[in-house]
C-alpha cells in the first residue's frame, strides 16, 4: 500500500485590503480535490488536506508543508496545489540566481497584513526539498502569477479575466522567513527532484475567468482538462503540452511551464502513477440521490451552454435502439442524470459513453471605441436575424466589446464605414476587410463569422470523459532525401516546448524547398480503432484528404496518403521569404466503430460553398436510428466511445539568426 498526500491551498479571500480578492481559487481546489477522489488508483490511499481562504495563513501553510506532506515515505506521493495570487519581491542577497534581483511569491491569506511577509519561492523550495528526501515522488501545481508586469496588460486586453497577481512586496525583514533561509546556505544533503507544474512564466500574469459556467483559474482548468483526455499514464511533459494547447486559446501571453524540462522526472506519469481510470469507464448506476454518472466538472463534463442548446447527454453501450440518459445536475465528482425515454434496472449498472455535448455558442463583440457605429449596428441586426427562423445566430453570441465580465472568442473592429475586420480575442487578424457590410453585406458577413464559429468549435472539439484517451497517437516523421515510403519506427519530430511541431523550409539551389514529412497513426491499444485524419487550415478549411477514414490493428500502425509524403508548404499565394509561416492543425477523430468524415468537412472561408451551416451541438456515434447528428455512425449497433488528439504545425522560413 502507498499513500497519496495531497495538501490543496486555495484563496479567493485575503486580509490585507492591498490584496484583490479572486473568485476561482476555491473551485480551482474542489475540483482538484473531486478529481483526485474519483481518480486514485486500487492499492493507493489518498489522505487530502484543503486549506481555503483564512485557513490558508503563511504559518498554516508552511506547517502543513512540514506536517501533512512531510509524512509520506519512499512508497508515497505527495502533492501540493496552490491557487491563489503571486507575486514578486527585492532579492538582493540571491543576485547570482536571480538575474532580475527579484524572487516569486506566493501570497497566503494574511501575507502583507499585520508584517506578515510572502511565502517565497526559495522558502517553498527548503520546504518541499525537506518532503522530497524522504518521499518517493513530489509533485507540485502552481496556479498563481510569477509577475506584476504584465498585469496591466493582461487585463486592458482581456477584460473579462483578472490575473492572479499583486504588486511586488517590500523586501521581507530577515527575523520573518524560515530560518533554513537565513541562516546561511541549506545543511542538508541535495535532495532528489521534484516536478513543478506552473501556470505562467516568471515575467506573466496567470489568469482566472468564466469557464464552463464557473469561475476558474484558466490553468487549473486546462490542466484537469488534459488528465480526463489523455488518462492516468500521461507524462507531465504530455500534460504540459495540452494545457498550453488550451490556455493559449483563452489568453493572451500566457505559458505554462514545466520545471525541471529535462528528460527524467518530467517525463513520468502524473504523481508518479498514482492515478487510474474507473475501472469500467462511464458509469450509470442508481445511488442515493437517483440515477448518476460516475463524471463531473472536475473531469471536464460542461453544463448546457443555454436553454436552447440542450443538456449533456449519455448513452448505454450496446445495441440499439439508443438509450440516452440526460444531465441535470453537474457536481464537482459525479453528474445527476435522468433516463430518456426508458426505464432502467436500479440493480443493475450500465455502461455508457458521452453521446450529446451541447457547444456553446462563440462570444462576439461588435464594433467598440472608436469604431463606427452604423456598420455595428447593421452586423448586430443581422446576427440578430441570422438564425433559420428568423431569430438570432445560433452559432455566435453578441457580448458588449466594454463588458468585464466576458472574454470575447472574436473582436469584430468596424474601422470606417461598411467596413469590417474580424480578430480574435488576442487581436490577432483572422480576415482581411469584409466591404459592403449593409444590408445583404451584413448578412454575408455573418456567414463569414458563423464559418468561424464552426471551424474553431472543430478545432477545439474534445471528449472529456473517454475510455479513449491516449489510444491513437498521431506521429510527424521526417522524410529523409529519395524517400518515398513511410518508414515504420523511425522516431517522430519532437514537438518544442510550447507543443507546437515546427516545419522548416530549407535553402536549395532554386530557392526554398518546403519541408516534407510522412504522417502515422499508431494504435497503442488493444483493439482496433476507426480513426479519421482531419487537416485544419489557417484559411478556416477542414479536410479530411489525409486519412478520410479506415480501421487501425491494435497495436499497429499505418501512414497518410497511403504512405506517401507529405508536403508542408505556406498556402498558395504566400510569398515564400525568411520570418514567413503559417499554422495548421492536425486532428484526430478516434472512435471504436465506423463512422462519417463527411460532416466535418468544410471549405476554406473564401470559398463560395462557405456558406453551409452545420448543427450547433456535437451528437452522435449513436447509429442511425439518431437523426440530425453532427457526427453519424455507419454502423447500427447503438452508442460507442471516441476522442480527438489535435497537433498544431507551424511551417516556417527561417529567418536571421534562426
Amino acid at each position: 500500500m502507498s499513500t497519496l498526500y495531497a495538501l490543496l491551498v486555495g484563496i479567493d479571500r485575503y486580509r490585507s485590503p492591498a490584496v484583490p480578492d479572486l473568485r476561482g481559487c476555491r473551485t480551482d481546489i474542489d475540483d482538484a480535490l473531486a478529481y483526485l477522489q474519483s481518480r486514485t488508483a486500487p492499492g493507493v490511499d489518498l489522505d487530502a488536506l484543503v486549506l481555503s481562504d483564512g485557513q490558508a495563513t503563511r504559518a498554516a501553510v508552511i506547517g502543513a508543508l512540514r506536517s501533512h506532506l512531510g509524512r509520506a515515505r519512499s512508497a508515497d506521493t505527495a502533492l501540493f496545489w496552490f491557487s491563489g495570487h503571486g507575486s514578486q519581491a527585492p532579492a538582493p542577497r540571491w543576485w547570482y540566481a536571480e538575474p532580475s534581483h527579484l524572487v516569486q511569491t506566493l501570497v497566503c491569506a494574511d501575507s502583507r497584513h499585520g508584517g506578515v511577509p510572502d511565502l517565497l519561492d526559495k522558502e517553498l523550495s527548503i520546504l518541499l526539498d525537506d518532503v522530497a528526501r524522504r518521499a518517493g515522488h513530489v509533485a507540485v501545481v502552481l496556479d498563481s502569477c510569477h509577475s506584476a508586469g504584465a498585469t496591466r496588460e493582461l487585463e486592458d486586453r482581456e477584460p473579462g479575466a483578472r490575473a492572479r497577481a499583486v504588486e511586488p512586496m517590500p523586501a521581507p525583514p530577515a527575523r520573518e522567513l524560515l530560518p533554513e533561509l537565513t541562516g546561511g546556505e541549506p545543511a542538508s544533503p541535495p535532495a532528489p527532484e521534484h516536478v513543478v507544474l506552473a501556470a505562467s512564466r516568471s515575467h506573466e500574469a496567470a489568469q482566472e475567468m468564466d469557464l464552463g459556467g464557473r469561475r476558474r483559474g484558466l490553468f487549473s482548468w486546462a490542466l484537469l482538462r488534459a488528465l480526463g483526455r489523455l488518462g492516468p499514464t500521461a507524462t507531465y511533459r504530455d500534460l504540459l503540452i495540452a494545457a498550453q494547447a488550451e490556455v493559449e486559446r483563452n489568453a493572451y501571453r500566457q505559458v505554462p511551464q514545466l520545471v525541471p524540462p529535462g528528460r527524467g522526472i518530467a517525463d513520468r506519469p502524473f504523481l508518479g502513477g498514482r492515478l487510474a481510470p474507473p475501472p469500467s469507464g462511464l458509469v450509470l448506476r442508481y445511488a442515493r440521490d437517483g440515477w448518476e454518472v460516475n463524471a463531473g466538472s472536475c473531469h471536464g463534463l460542461p453544463p448546457a451552454p443555454d436553454a436552447t442548446a440542450g443538456a449533456v447527454r449519455v448513452a448505454v453501450v450496446g445495441g440499439p435502439p439508443a438509450r440516452e440518459a440526460e444531465v441535470v445536475q453537474l457536481l464537482a465528482e459525479r453528474s445527476l442524470v435522468e433516463p430518456v425515454g426508458w426505464r432502467p434496472e436500479p440493480d443493475r449498472q450500465y455502461r455508457v459513453v458521452l453521446s450529446r455535448v451541447p457547444l456553446p455558442a462563440t462570444t462576439v463583440a461588435v464594433g467598440g471605441v472608436d469604431q463606427d457605429r452604423a456598420t455595428a449596428a447593421a452586423l448586430l441586426a443581422a446576427l440578430g436575424t441570422a438564425g433559420p427562423d428568423g431569430g438570432p445566430s445560433p452559432h455566435l453570441r453578441p457580448v458588449d466589446p466594454a463588458g468585464t465580465e466576458t472574454v470575447p472568442e472574436l473582436r469584430v473592429r468596424t474601422p470606417s464605414p461598411g467596413v469590417v475586420r474580424v480578430e480574435d480575442q488576442h487581436g490577432v487578424r483572422l480576415t482581411g476587410d469584409l466591404t459592403g457590410v449593409v444590408g445583404g453585406g451584413a448578412r454575408r458577413a455573418v456567414r463569414a463569422l458563423e464559418h468561424i464559429a464552426r471551424w474553431r468549435q472543430l478545432r477545439d472539439l474534445t471528449n472529456p470523459v473517454t475510455g479513449l484517451a491516449g489510444a491513437v497517437a498521431v506521429e510527424v516523421v521526417a522524410a529523409r532525401p529519395g524517400e518515398t515510403i513511410a518508414p515504420l519506427t523511425r522516431p517522430p519530430v519532437e514537438a518544442d516546448a510550447d507543443g507546437v511541431v515546427r516545419l522548416r523550409y530549407e535553402p536549395g539551389p532554386a530557392g526554398w524547398v518546403p519541408p516534407t514529412v510522412f504522417v502515422r497513426l499508431h494504435n497503442r491499444s488493444d483493439r482496433r480503432l476507426f480513426c479519421v485524419l482531419l487537416d485544419l487550415t489557417e484559411r478556416f478549411r477542414a479536410h479530411a484528404n489525409l486519412f478520410p477514414g479506415d480501421y487501425v490493428a491494435l497495436g499497429g500502425r499505418t501512414a497518410a496518403l497511403r504512405g506517401r509524403r507529405v508536403v508542408a508548404s505556406l498556402p498558395a499565394g504566400s510569398v515564400v521569404e525568411p520570418g514567413r509561416r503559417a499554422r495548421d492543425w492536425l486532428k484526430l477523430v478516434v472512435a471504436e466503430e465506423q463512422f462519417s468524415a463527411e460532416p466535418f468537412e468544410m471549405p476554406a472561408l473564401d470559398d463560395p460553398r462557405g456558406a453551409a451551416r452545420g448543427p450547433l451541438a456535437v451528437q452522435g456515434f449513436l447509429g442511425r436510428a439518431v437523426q440530425h447528428r453532427d457526427l453519424v455512425a455507419s454502423a447500427e449497433d447503438g452508442a460507442y466511445d471516441w476522442a480527438t488528439v489535435t497537433v498544431p504545425l507551424v511551417i516556417e522560413v527561417p529567418g536571421p539568426g534562426d
